[in-house]
């Protein structure tokens, strides 16, 4: 079983992203379960999730890496022996470290379970968000095994470029797969090296 934790700041794509991993293997005969977690008390991704036809667990009020780490913990181990999943995807909070998911998430793993962290990167704001929070950008980026600059559709190549130097000085031994996950461009390629993982 892989689990697979997709990160990111807030808009960078992360629901949408999981949205097209999800159905795109289970319409190849993958069993994908998904935890959410929605700081509010009403969960907006849960919700849109579940209407693409996907089934997601939302653990809300709170940020998974912090108070409600239990929860995280508990629904893995529910999931794994309820569902029997091929692939688990967590969305954490826009605000939550890769780093301390990753921790929790391992205490939780049995046997053979892989863990593979991917940072959603927006290239349309990605200059200017490193400019302002440098150090909770670069916590993001670090913490991952493969780094997804997205939203490459609405940027020029010298964006990219910026975009993809940013992350190479951060973590240069990440992977690094350029996307939109809104037209599909590079979700096969993420696809690929989730099943490569396996």
């Amino acid at each position: 079983m892989i689990i697979c934790q997709i990160a990111g700041f807030l808009g960078s794509g992360k629901t949408t992203l999981l949205i097209k991993l999800g159905t795109t293997l289970s319409a190849r005969g993958k069993r994908v379960a998904i935890i959410v977690n929605e700081v509010g008390e009403v969960g907006v991704d849960g919700s849109v999730i579940d209407s693409s036809g996907l089934k997601s667990v939302e653990l809300a009020e709170g940020c998974i890496c912090c108070s409600l780490s239990g929860s995280l913990q508990h629904t893995l181990r529910q999931i794994t022996t309820e569902y029997h999943p091929d692939l688990i995807i967590i969305e954490p909070t826009g605000i939550a470290f890769p780093t301390k998911i990753v921790q929790l998430v391992r205490t939780a793993m049995v046997g053979e379970d892989k863990m593979i962290t991917i940072s959603l990167i927006d290239a349309f704001r990605a200059v200017k968000l490193f400019k302002e929070a440098e150090l909770f950008v670069s916590r993001q980026i670090a913490g991952a095994d493969i780094v997804a600059v997205n939203k490459i559709d609405a940027v020029d190549e010298n964006t990219i470029d910026e975009t993809e130097k940013i992350v190479k000085k951060v973590n240069k031994d990440a992977q690094l797969v350029l996307i939109s996950a809104k037209n599909g461009d590079g979700v096969e390629q993420l696809i690929n090296i989730l099943e490569e993982s396996a």
